[in-house]
């Protein structure tokens, strides 16, 4: 039988543990020095309207001036959202090396990898560079992976219209799972290639993860981990950003690579979201691009908090950002613990904080 001093010295180190995690923030960058997609608008409204689902918040941008390692290091990941060429400067991409080392997070989406060509460490980050895709038609994709959180709800073959990527080198090579392929008898590959690059390797590579992206090494002094890295080469039109199927696709590939635990939000790291704010709001807003070009507001806001648990794959790590902790299985005590407005309640022993 536990004293009751010793199950409240034990209740307060938990909730310690979970006071020390906050809702994780991740900069959303859809800057273009090249080609401009139309669906930006739409992906920025759509990822406004589904932080909160998915306990993350959000900030927009296309102001390349915040790459620098005092702003990204309040940051627990980037995503990168349909960009084009060159829309960082050598001091942003130095500052984006830094967070990566620092156990930032990476997220890339459709021509997220259409950017930064001279840039080995992003290279590194987003697995493999676009090269080139034929006219945009009907394709079906298909799931090789079941349990990764990004494709549990894809279908094992999903049709719809898109740009079928191609790719300058095999993602694999730089540590990727490739979770997503496309029957390439499912649409024509009439293409044509950028240069002589080397085969992106078999299956067609689609959506991917990678656990330990080669961008983060060396780790920075007081790194415990890499932040995890994934990317969905789908999201071309409008009509895809608005399918459900979709958003689970990004969102959900999003959470598992900040559920890594790699950064402040998580209570662990030197990067992110540590103030230990249970909620706040943000707006889906985006300043200048780096090409010149303004992007409107979206005009959503959404209202966020810490409540969100998401799944991992069968051997990889797991995080929570939840307000609230169960303990069980103590020693002759059936023990929950709460955290909430109304603090801590320890059930059966008569003790409140």
């Amino acid at each position: 039988m536990w004293s009751k001093k010793a199950i409240l010295a034990y209740t307060i180190a938990v909730m310690s543990q979970v006071q020390a995690q906050s809702t994780p923030k991740v900069l959303v960058y859809t800057a273009t020095a090249g080609y401009r997609h139309d669906s930006i608008p739409t992906a920025i409204e759509v990822l406004g309207q589904n932080a909160q689902k998915y306990g993350v918040e959000f900030q927009f941008s296309e102001d390349m001036s915040l790459f620098t390692n005092d702003t990204l290091s309040t940051f627990d990941g980037v995503m990168f959202v349909s960009n084009s060429d060159e829309v960082l400067d050598d001091a942003g991409q130095a500052a984006l090396k830094t967070f990566f080392q620092s156990g930032g997070v990476y997220t890339g989406v459709h021509a997220g990898s259409a950017c930064l060509f001279n840039d080995e460490n992003y290279e590194q980050a987003v697995g493999a560079f676009f090269d080139y895709h034929p006219p945009i038609q009907d394709a079906t994709f298909t799931r090789l992976n079941t349990t990764h959180p990004a494709t549990a709800n894809v279908p094992d073959r999903w049709s719809f219209q898109e740009e079928v990527y191609h790719f300058r080198s095999n993602p694999r090579d730089n540590g990727a799972v490739v979770l997503m392929s496309v029957d390439e008898s499912s649409y024509v590959n009439n293409g044509t290639s950028t240069g002589n690059y080397p085969p992106m390797g078999d299956p067609h590579p689609i959506a991917w993860y990678i656990e330990a992206p080669l961008s983060a090494q060396p780790l920075g002094s007081g790194v415990d981990k890499a932040g995890r890295s994934f990317y969905t080469s789908l999201g071309h039109l409008n009509s895809t950003w608005q399918n459900e199927t979709y958003i689970n696709h990004v969102m959900s590939g999003l959470k598992w690579a900040l559920d890594g635990a790699s950064t402040k939000a998580y209570g662990v790291g030197i990067v992110g979201n540590g103030n230990g704010n249970s909620s706040s709001t943000v707006t889906g807003t985006t300043s200048s691009s780096s090409n010149g070009a303004s992007a409107t507001s979206s005009g959503t806001s959404a209202s966020l908090t810490s409540s969100s648990t998401s799944s991992a794959p069968s051997g990889s790590s797991s995080g929570s950002t939840s307000g609230s902790v169960s303990v069980k299985s103590i020693p002759g005590q059936a023990l929950v613990a709460g955290a909430g407005l109304a603090g801590i309640v320890i059930l059966g022993m008569g003790l409140v904080l």
